[in-house]
C-alpha cells in the first residue's frame, strides 16, 4: 500500500506539472496571436516579417540574414542604406521566423544554415559582386556562409553572435529534462536588448524560446566559432560596448579568430544587443555603406538583350 500510495503521489505531481506546462504553453501562444495572428498573409507570415528583396542599381548584391527569434525586420535599416548606394538586398526570412511560436519550436539549426547557403547561392547566380551581412545568429550564418563561398566579397556583421556562455551551454546540455517542465522559456531582457522603446515596441519577435531551440542555437554557434579562421574575405563588424549578451572580451577574441587580414571592428554605444533598430542606427548602417563602398566598387549592371 505505500508504495501504491507513493506511486499515486508521483502521478499526480507528473499530472499537475504537465498541467501546468500546457496552460503556460497555451498562454504564451494566445498572447502572441493576439497581438500578431490577424496580419498573416497566405503562406502564415506575418506581415511586416516577410522575406523582402531591394533591387539595386549596380551589379552588386548583399544578403542580409536576421537573428534568432526575430525576422528581417530588423534589417530595414541597413538595407535601406545599402539600397540607395545602389546594391541589391535580399533580407530572407529563416524558417520557423516570422510566423508562430509553433513554428518556431519546430526549426532547427541546419534549416537556418541551408537557407543562409540557399540565400547567398542563389544571389552568386545573379550578380557579379556578392556579400553577406548579419545580425546576432545571422551574423554567425553569415560567418559560416562566408567560409563555405570564397566567391562572397566581403561580410557585414551586425553584434555577430559568437557567444560561449556557461548558461546556454546548462540549457543546451538539459534541454530534454526542463522541456518536461517548460514548453517555452520567456522572461527575456527585451529592455536591454533594445533602449529605444518607439522600436522595442514595433519589433516582431517571439519573445520566448524553447529549451530545445537553445541547443540549436549552442550547435550553430559552436559551428561558427570553429569557422572564423577560415572566413578570409573583408570583415567589418559593429558591436556595442553596452551589449549585455555579448561580453565585450568574447566580441573581441572572435574578431582576433577571424583568418581575414581585413577586418575591422567598429564599436557604438548607448544601444542594446538588436543595434540594427536601436539608437543610432541610421548612422550605424550609414558607416556600414561606406566601409562596403570601399571594399567593393559600382559595376553597372548588363543590359538586358531584346
Amino acid at each position: 500500500m505505500p508504495l501504491l500510495e507513493h506511486g499515486l503521489t508521483l502521478g499526480a505531481v507528473a499530472a499537475i506539472v504537465a498541467a501546468n506546462r500546457a496552460l503556460r504553453a497555451r498562454q504564451v501562444e494566445r498572447a502572441f496571436e493576439t497581438r500578431f495572428g490577424a496580419q498573416r498573409n497566405a503562406r502564415g507570415v506575418i506581415a511586416g516579417a516577410e522575406s523582402f528583396t531591394l533591387t539595386g542599381s549596380t551589379d552588386r548584391a548583399i544578403v542580409l540574414l536576421h537573428g534568432f527569434n526575430d525576422s528581417p525586420q530588423t534589417m530595414r535599416s541597413p538595407a535601406a542604406a545599402m539600397h540607395a548606394a545602389g546594391w541589391t538586398v535580399y533580407a530572407p526570412v529563416l524558417p520557423g521566423h516570422g510566423r508562430s511560436p509553433r513554428a518556431f519550436a519546430a526549426s532547427n539549426a541546419d534549416e537556418w544554415i541551408a537557407a543562409a547557403r540557399a540565400a547567398v547561392r542563389d544571389a552568386l547566380q545573379r550578380h557579379r559582386q556578392v556579400a553577406v551581412g548579419g545580425l546576432s545568429l545571422g551574423g554567425a550564418l553569415a560567418a559560416i556562409v562566408a567560409s563555405e563561398e570564397p566567391s562572397v566579397k566581403a561580410a557585414v556583421l551586425f553584434a555577430p553572435f559568437f557567444v560561449h556562455s556557461r548558461r546556454l551551454g546548462a540549457i543546451a546540455t538539459l534541454w530534454p529534462l526542463i522541456t518536461l517542465g517548460v514548453k517555452y522559456l520567456t522572461g527575456g531582457s527585451a529592455m536591454r536588448a533594445v533602449r529605444d522603446p518607439e522600436a522595442r515596441a514595433t519589433l516582431i519577435a517571439y519573445g520566448c524560446s524553447t529549451p530545445r531551440l537553445l541547443r540549436e542555437v549552442q550547435r550553430l554557434v559552436r559551428q561558427a566559432r570553429a569557422v572564423l579562421p577560415a572566413v578570409r574575405q573583408p570583415v567589418w563588424i559593429a558591436q556595442s560596448s553596452d551589449d549585455y549578451r555579448i561580453p565585450h572580451e568574447q566580441a573581441q577574441a572572435a574578431f582576433n579568430r577571424l583568418g581575414s587580414g581585413d577586418k575591422r571592428l567598429h564599436w557604438t554605444t548607448g544601444n542594446g544587443h538588436v543595434i540594427t533598430v536601436d539608437h543610432g542606427h541610421e548612422e550605424l548602417s550609414a558607416e556600414a555603406v561606406r566601409w562596403l563602398e570601399s571594399r567593393l566598387s559600382a559595376i553597372p549592371k548588363p543590359l538586358m538583350s531584346g
